[in-house]
């Protein structure tokens, strides 16, 4: 039941979704990091195997979890496609930096926000999967203007103050910089929910 989506994929279920919550008169806010993020706003990054969201402020992370499983159940999906689990795993920068939030839909009651590309990048920062999070990492480094190791350190110490980076993470962005990074990331597009 693993699901793999891309752009258009995350549009047209995120359509489904606010379909649902609007046939339900539930409010939403619902704010996405991660992959979907990127995709959505930044720039073509393939596919992602679920969508990262905060808790749901106004409204219920059960009533939006409610919806999402209806939505995974028409597509054969797991119903986790849209979770909460980001909070979880301690990703989230909370005692640095505001995240600052992108509002990509807002009608009726339901609004979808992507977090800034900088804090993106800080997050990646700290998850630095090799290989998962690599190419995301070069392309944001790009967008953000970051272009040496110690810009890299200061963006993510912003963020997660008290914290550097991890040696993991200073090798790949180091190689990342050695390799060069893009001359350009064109922008995936209008989102149209």
């Amino acid at each position: 039941m693993a699901t793999s989506l891309n752009r258009d994929d995350i549009i047209d279920r995120l359509r489904e979704l606010i379909a649902e919550l609007r046939e339900s008169n539930e409010v939403a806010g619902i704010r996405l990091v991660g992959g979907a993020a990127l995709a959505l706003r930044y720039f073509d990054r393939g596919t992602t195997q679920d969508l990262d969201s905060l808790h749901i402020q106004p409204g219920s992370d059960e009533a939006v979890a409610a919806a999402s499983a209806r939505v995974a159940d028409r597509h054969g999906w797991a119903p986790e496609w849209l979770n909460f689990r980001v909070e979880q795993a301690d990703a989230l920068p909370t005692f640095g930096r505001q995240v600052e939030w992108e509002t990509i839909f807002d009608q009726n009651g339901i609004a979808i926000e992507v977090a800034s590309k900088e804090a993106l990048l800080a997050m990646k920062l700290r998850a630095n999967r090799p290989g998962r999070d690599t190419n995301d990492i070069r392309q944001l480094l790009r967008l953000c203007d970051v272009a040496s190791l110690e810009a890299a350190e200061d963006l993510y110490e912003d963020y997660y103050p008290g914290d550097g980076l991890s040696d993991r993470a200073v090798g790949m962005v180091q190689r990342i910089l050695d390799g060069g990074l893009p001359d350009y990331v064109p922008s995936p597009g209008p989102i149209d929910l």
